[in-house]
């Protein structure tokens, strides 16, 4: 989905009740915002979750600062600045993200997203777009976590059907010099083959 689209979806989260209008227009992007993180993004990479939220009590960040928490499918990215002037885009690629907490009080959701070499610690009073965020960051760890054990699965594969084949390799010189039999070298084979 495009960046616009994101922003469109958690907008639409956020517009009702009574005082929508009033939320909506504190909640909406402003056009420089979305300029600066559109020409931020990667031609690979597509926007899954956009939102304004507020960056809590960070180690290395001003607390309370207004920023754009934005999801993608390569990367987490925060875009905030303390004026308008002085905008900063932080990141935590997928690749790197190793855990997330994530806290509800009755007015507030805490989310802290920890890579390994920078931490986003949010608050939002809009636990939906906060709950919704959290659970597309445990999809991507969950995703990664399962393409890591596949990948160590086929490498495990591969690393057994090469000892196997040096084995094999090993048997039929052990067969050519006379060593074993015909019948040892079939029965040794297909204990090695798993047949």
């Amino acid at each position: 989905m495009t960046l616009e689209q994101a922003f469109e979806e958690s907008l639409n989260v956020i517009s009702t009740g009574l005082f929508s209008k009033v939320k909506r227009a504190f909640a909406e992007p402003l056009p420089r915002d979305i300029r600066a993180i559109k020409s931020s993004l990667l031609e690979n990479e597509d926007v899954l979750f956009a939102s304004r939220t507020n960056l809590s009590d960070s180690h290395d960040k001003v607390s309370g600062l207004w920023g754009i928490l934005i999801i993608t499918n390569l990367r987490v990215l925060y875009y905030y600045g303390p004026n308008k002037d002085n905008w900063t885009l932080d990141q935590i690629p997928v690749d790197t993200i190793e855990s997330i907490e994530f806290t509800r009080s009755y007015n507030t959701s805490h989310l802290s997203v920890y890579g390994k070499s920078s931490i986003f610690h949010l608050n939002s009073d809009r636990h939906v777009l906060m709950e919704k965020a959290r659970d597309l960051i445990n999809q991507m760890i969950y995703d990664k976590s399962q393409n890591s054990e596949s990948s160590e699965s086929e490498s495990s594969v591969s690393d057994n059907m090469a000892q196997a084949a040096e084995a094999l390799k090993s048997l039929k010189e052990l067969l050519d010099s006379g060593i074993i039999t015909r019948e040892e070298f079939d029965a040794k084979k297909k204990q090695l083959l798993g047949l």
